[in-house]
């Protein structure tokens, strides 16, 4: 059995929280309040085709009032607007605003830009490890029993 010192593992998580709390910036006020309107604008803005609420549904894996909520929030601060569609009027699709687009652009370039200057500080292959080295951390941890 490997041996535990909680010594030495209680330093190494303080390392990666300090990292964190270094690279990981938190939202900007009076823009885009949540991870999870980031992610329905991030796929309105990406996306090639239309997108309708049941497909917000099925990428982001949460629930249909979860969802219903998100537009309704978004639709109010003019970041997304909904077309009713020609052939059943109680269906829509949804269409990212420029203020929508505007919005993310900012944000990514705020929460991205020490992730930027982390990779110019170590250098692309060193920032290609670590990142692998995260990727591989949390395909490890993916089906874990540790989380909450």
């Amino acid at each position: 059995m490997e041996e535990i010192n909680w010594i030495e593992m209680m330093e190494r998580m303080q390392d990666i929280r300090h990292f964190c709390s270094l690279y990981v910036r938190r939202s900007l006020k009076g823009g885009i309040s949540s991870a999870q309107e980031l992610d329905v604008l991030s796929r309105l803005e990406l996306s090639k085709a239309h997108l309708t609420p049941q497909q917000l549904v099925e990428a982001m894996g949460i629930s249909k009032p979860a969802v219903s909520r998100l537009i309704d929030g978004l639709e109010k601060k003019g970041l997304i607007k909904k077309e009713r569609s020609l052939k059943d009027r109680r269906s829509y699709w949804l269409e990212i605003t420029d203020e929508g687009s505007g919005q993310v652009r900012d944000t990514y370039a705020y929460y991205l830009s020490p992730v930027y200057e982390l990779r110019r500080r170590m250098g692309s292959a060193d920032f290609n490890t670590l990142t692998e080295l995260i990727r591989r951390a949390n395909d490890c941890m993916k089906d874990s029993n540790f989380k909450e």
